[in-house]
Order: structure tokens, then C-alpha cells, then sequence
């Protein structure tokens, strides 16, 4: 069975109506072919540790690493993140997580 992975991203949104109309609107179908998920997308999100980043920060499931590098690397969503990057945020951080606990003992 293929291990599920998460995408964490923060970034620091321009304009949240110039973001959500251009970028959030044509995001979600393209998500969904890739059987991706949206599990949470908000301003509110607070920093616990270290340095907070933007202000925008989502989180998305995908059923696989190749599901979700499908996805970011797809011809539908590279307008996009074109976008995303060069008009509508001024700088982003993801991450792609697996859902997987190392045991402490396979870190050493």
C-alpha cells in the first residue's frame, strides 16, 4: 500500500481577494485529479517555535510522493504557480512530509 504524504506551506500573501479569485479558485480542481486534499488553509495559523513565515499557511494530503509531485510538477498547475510566485505572494516555504514516525533508535 503507498504511504500517504502531507504538503505544509507557508507564504505571504499580496492581496487575499487578489489570491483567492486568480490562484485559490482553479487550485482546487487541479488538486482534486491528484487526489489531493485540502486540509486546512488559513490566516490564522501561529507560530509555536522559531521565526513565524507570511501569512497564509495551508496543509494538503496526497495518497503518494508521486501523487504529489504529480501535482507540482503538472502542466495545469505550472500557470499557477507561476502566478503564485511572481504576482500574488512575495515568498513561500513548503515541505512534503511522509506519514510516517521514525523511531527515535533510527536517528542515532
Amino acid at each position: 500500500m503507498e504511504q500517504s504524504v502531507y504538503i505544509f506551506g507557508q507564504m505571504a500573501v499580496k492581496s487575499y481577494d487578489d489570491y483567492f479569485t486568480q490562484y485559490g479558485l482553479p487550485f482546487l480542481p487541479i488538486l482534486e485529479k491528484f487526489n489531493g486534499k485540502l486540509l486546512a488553509a488559513t490566516k490564522n495559523g501561529r507560530t509555536l517555535e522559531g521565526d513565524a513565515f507570511g501569512n497564509w499557511t495551508v496543509l494538503m494530503q496526497f495518497p503518494s510522493k508521486e501523487m504529489a509531485y504529480g501535482f507540482v510538477t503538472s502542466k495545469e498547475y505550472a500557470p499557477l504557480m507561476e502566478l503564485r510566485v511572481n504576482e500574488l505572494t512575495d515568498g513561500a516555504h513548503a515541505v512534503l512530509i511522509p506519514a510516517e514516525i521514525t523511531p527515535i533508535e533510527k536517528l542515532s
